[in-house]
């Protein structure tokens, strides 16, 4: 990255309209405990001020800041652990590193990435600057009611158009080696216009920067959006994550937009939903002797037979066997056909996310 273009995220912006705070629900995610005010430098040496005031989140691996002088961006720096830790501090410089050589990914609209380093007084990279994200969490989804409070008038069609924009952002990062591990909803940012930021990326999996360079792995993972294998067997957390399980949990993670928050495996007289995961039981297939849980056939019956007939195949078929998931090409493609269906139909259920009535089965 030039130095020319780092002015631009340490530079007061130009005055907008209107600017949209950040997510409460992301910024409750953690009270900050412990940290302090320092100082940090830019790649050109100009210093930057960061209050302990300015803390916005923290988590396993670092403080997030606001940018005092430039509120469209935030500035993650490491805990002491990492830093004070030669070779937890040297693997992060690689990561960062790879990703920042990712040009793409950097300036893509929908990824909080980072864009430059931030270094300590001795030159020692201790962070870097990326874009602040806004909207709600993707459990905003999650229940009717939460939709109607922070999306009014949005229906099924505008659920389903947050469901492709996700696929399309997961999508992108797969055509650069880049998988996303965690599909915690919290990851996830929603704005009022349907836009998907995904903010938690310094936990995704990383091609590394040159030949000799390993992939970047995380062990970081939500077990109710985990592919079965890794639940059953947790020393391939230590392995490389493959395409086939980021199918399968992208495609756990836009079931249950479409459904209101209903998991994929939830059951008549089921468990919580990792125990009824690691059944390996969908209702979506009769054959199993398994029901969806009362009150839900009526959302599922306006999905369209080819896009339920994916979700077979994803989570009946391909539970013991990765290969048989579908590719995400597949998922975008029901995902458009369902669009085009509830955009043309003049039935109030098919787009109703709440359904009055179950949809007549054509015999």
């Amino acid at each position: 990255m030039m130095l020319s273009n780092f002015r631009k995220y340490l530079t007061t912006p130009a005055k907008r309209k209107m600017r949209v705070p950040v997510s409460n629900d992301w910024l409750s995610l953690a009270a900050p405990s412990g940290e302090r005010n320092r100082t940090i430098f830019d790649p050109t040496g100009k210093p930057l001020h960061l209050k302990k005031s300015d803390i916005l989140a923290h988590g396993g691996e670092g403080f997030v800041y606001k940018l005092g002088i430039n509120p469209y961006y935030l500035v993650k720096v490491c805990k002491d652990d990492t830093l004070n830790n030669s070779r937890k501090q040297s693997a992060f410089c690689d990561r960062l590193n790879a990703m920042l050589a990712l040009e793409d990914c950097r300036k893509a609209d929908f990824l909080a990435w980072p864009q430059m380093p931030v270094f300590d007084a001795n030159k020692k990279v201790i962070g870097f600057v990326m874009p602040r994200a806004n909207g709600r969490t993707l459990r905003a989804l999650y229940a009717p009611c939460q939709v109607k409070r922070f999306f009014p008038g949005w229906d099924r069609l505008q659920v389903t158009k947050v469901a492709l924009n996700l696929v399309n952002a997961v999508q992108m990062l797969a055509r650069h080696r880049v998988l996303v591990n965690d599909f915690n909803p919290d990851n996830f940012l929603i704005d009022k216009q349907g836009k998907v930021t995904l903010i938690d990326c310094d936990s995704f999996q990383i091609p590394g920067a040159g030949e000799k360079q390993n992939t970047f792995l995380t062990r970081t993972f939500t077990p109710e959006y985990t592919a079965p294998e890794l639940l059953f067997k947790p020393e391939l957390f230590n392995c490389e994550r493959t395409p086939e399980q980021v199918r399968f949990s992208l495609a756990v993670v836009v079931y249950m937009i479409l459904m209101s928050g209903l998991h994929p495996y939830a059951q008549c007289g089921g468990s919580d939903p990792v125990e009824n995961l690691k059944s390996g039981k969908c209702p979506l297939d009769k054959s199993l002797g398994v029901r969806l849980p009362v009150g839900w056939y009526k959302s599922v019956s306006w999905l369209p037979e080819s896009l339920k007939e994916y979700f077979v195949k994803m989570f009946v078929y391909g539970y013991k066997d990765p290969m048989k998931r579908p590719l995400i090409g597949d998922l975008k493609a029901e995902l458009e056909n369902f669009i085009e269906i509830m955009r043309k139909s003049t039935n109030k259920n098919q787009r109703a996310i709440c359904p009055e009535k179950r949809k007549t089965e054509k015999k």
